[in-house]
C-alpha cells in the first residue's frame, strides 16, 4: 500500500492505524534475515503504542492531523526523544550509541509527532553518512533486493531508507542528503526520492556530516506521496501544475553523461524523449564552473573536513573506531589547509548556478550514472574510492550548487538494475519542482 491510498483509508474509515502498524510489524517479521534488515533498531511495541494512540485520538473525533497513524522510518541520525514512554537510540552507524544529547528531537522530528506520525524504527545508514554506496563494515550492508543472485550495494547513505518502503514496514522514509544521499538509494532501488535545498527544511536534531551541505530528503512509492510527504513535513499543500508546456526543461552538461554504465543513458534519454513533448526542451545548458565544482569535490569538498572537525570535538572517542569504508577518508582530511577558500569557491559556485535558472526551470540527468556495484568489488580501497566518486558525482552537483532535487524511476539498466532520472531546481523552488515532477511521473506513467 502506498502513503496516499493509506490516507484515503485512513479518512473514511475503513482502515485503522493498528492495521498499518501490524502490516508494517508482519513485513519486517517476513524478511528475519539480520544481514537485510533495513533498521538498526525497530520495535514492534512501541509501534503498536503509537498506533493505538493515534486510533484512540481518531475514535474520540481529535485526530492531531490527516497523517495520525501513518507509519514511517527515520535514519539513524535523527533523535526522537521519548515517544509513547519509549525510545529508539542513536548509533549514526556507528558500533556504539550515542550520548544521549543526540536524542533529542529537533524541529522536524517534532512535527512528524505533532502530526501523530507513527515512527516504525531507526534506518541503517553508512557510518556518520560518508558515502554513497551504502556499505558498513559494523552493521554489515544489506542487499539489493533488485538482484537476487549477487550483493550489491543498496545505496547510501541512507542505506535503510529505500529497503523499509519496499519490504513493506513503513509508507515514508527520511533521510538526509548531503550529497546524494537519499536520491543514489532511491534510485537504485526503484523509488521516488526528494532532496530540499539548503535551509528548507530545519536540520536540527540530526547528527551532522556536513552543516554547510546537509538537507533533509524524503523517500517514497510514488511522486505522489512525495507530495504528501512534503505536506506533511511543511504543512503547505501543492497544487497540480497549471501547463507543462510553459516548463522549460534543459539538458544537463555532457561531462554528467559521460562514463554512465550500460543502459544507465539509454533510459534516461528514452524518458526524455517523452517529456520533451510535454515539457518546453530548450538543449544542453552551461553551469558555470562546474568542471571547478566536481574536481573541488574529488579532493573532497567540505564533508571531510567538517566531519573530522565534528568528530574531533564531539566524539573524539569514536574516531579511533571508523570503519574501513569511512575511516581512511575521513582521517585524510584531517588537514585540510584551504578550508576557507572552498567555502569561497562553493559560494560563488551556488550563486552562478541560481543565474542559469533565468533560462530553465530545471535541469535532466541521469541520478546515478552507475549500476550499483557488487560488495565484492569494493573490497580494495581504491576500488571503493572511485566507485563511490561515480556514484555521487550526478547527485553532488545539486548539493555543491543549492539546488533542489528530485528523482524518478525511469527504467533498468543492463543488468536489470533500475535507473533515474534526476531533476534539479533553483533554491527554495521545492514545491514546484516537486508538482513538475508529480506531472512528469503520471506523463511517463501514461496516466495525463
Amino acid at each position: 500500500m502506498d502513503l496516499s491510498t493509506a490516507l484515503a483509508a485512513l479518512k473514511d474509515g475503513t482502515l485503522t492505524a493498528r492495521d498499518l502498524a501490524e502490516a508494517c510489524i508482519a513485513a519486517r517479521m517476513e524478511r528475519p534475515d539480520a544481514r537485510d534488515n533495513p533498521y538498526a533498531a525497530f520495535s514492534a511495541g512501541l509501534l503498536r503504542a503509537q498506533a493505538d494512540a493515534a486510533d484512540a485520538r481518531r475514535q474520540a473525533g481529535q485526530p492531531l492531523s490527516d497523517f495520525d497513524g501513518i507509519p514511517l522510518s527515520l535514519k539513524d541520525n535523527y533523535g526522537t526523544g521519548t515517544v509513547c514512554g519509549g525510545t529508539w537510540p542513536v548509533f549514526a552507524g556507528s558500533p556504539r550509541r550515542l550520548p544521549p544529547m543526540w536524542n533529542q528531537p529537533g524541529g522536524v522530528v517534532g512535527r512528524l509527532l505533532a502530526q501523530g506520525a507513527v515512527i516504525t524504527g531507526k534506518t541503517r545508514m553508512v557510518e556518520f553518512a560518508f558515502s554513497g554506496l551504502g556499505a558498513n563494515g559494523h552493521w554489515g550492508t544489506p542487499r539489493n533486493p533488485w538482484d537476487r543472485d549477487h550483493h550489491r550495494v543498496p545505496g547510501g547513505s541512507s542505506t535503510g531508507a529505500p529497503l523499509s518502503l519496499t519490504e513493506g514496514s513503513a509508507l515514508l522514509a527520511l533521510g538526509t542528503d548531503t550529497a546524494g544521499s537519499v536520491r543514489i538509494p532511491a534510485a537504485w532501488n526503484g523509488l521516488h526520492g526528494y532532496k530540499s535545498s539548503r535551509g528548507h527544511l530545519a536540520t536540527d536534531g540530526i547528527v551532522p556530516l556536513s552543516p554547510r551541505l546537509d538537507t533533509l530528503g524524503l523517500l517514497a512509492m510514488t511522486a505522489d506521496d512525495l507530495i504528501q510527504g512534503y505536506r506533511l513535513l511543511t504543512g503547505t499543500a501543492i497544487d497540480p501544475l497549471a501547463d507543462g508546456g510553459t516548463i522549460r526543461i534543459g539538458r544537463a552538461p555532457d561531462v554528467l553523461w559521460q562514463d554512465c554504465s550500460p543502459g544507465v543513458v539509454a533510459a534516461v534519454e528514452a524518458a526524455l524523449d517523452r517529456l520533451n513533448a510535454l515539457f518546453r526542451p530548450v538543449g544542453t545548458v552551461t553551469v558555470p564552473e562546474l568542471d571547478e565544482a566536481l574536481a573541488l569535490f574529488r579532493r573532497g569538498g567540505l564533508a571531510g573536513a567538517e566531519i573530522y572537525g565534528f568528530l574531533s570535538q564531539e566524539l573524539p572517542a569514536w574516531l579511533p573506531s571508523l570503519d574501513a569504508y569511512v575511516g581512511p577518508r575521513i582521517r585524510a582530511s584531517a588537514d585540510v589547509l584551504d578550508y576557507e577558500a572552498r567555502v569561497a569557491f562553493l559560494d560563488r559556485f551556488a550563486n552562478g548556478v541560481q543565474a542559469l535558472f533565468h533560462d530553465v526551470d530545471i535541469l535532466a540527468l541521469p541520478t546515478v550514472a552507475t549500476t550499483p556495484p557488487l560488495l565484492a568489488d569494493l573490497a580494495e580501497p581504491s576500488a571503493y574510492g572511485r566507485a563511490n566518486l561515480m556514484a555521487l558525482r550526478n547527485c553532488c552537483v545539486a548539493n555543491l550548487g543549492d539546488m533542489a532535487a528530485v528523482t524518478l524511476p525511469v527504467g533498468t539498466d543492463a543488468v536489470g538494475c533500475p535507473v533515474g532520472l534526476q531533476l534539479l531546481a533553483p533554491r527554495g523552488a521545492d514545491a514546484r519542482l516537486l508538482a513538475i515532477a508529480r506531472t512528469a511521473a503520471r506523463h511517463l506513467a501514461g496516466d495525463d
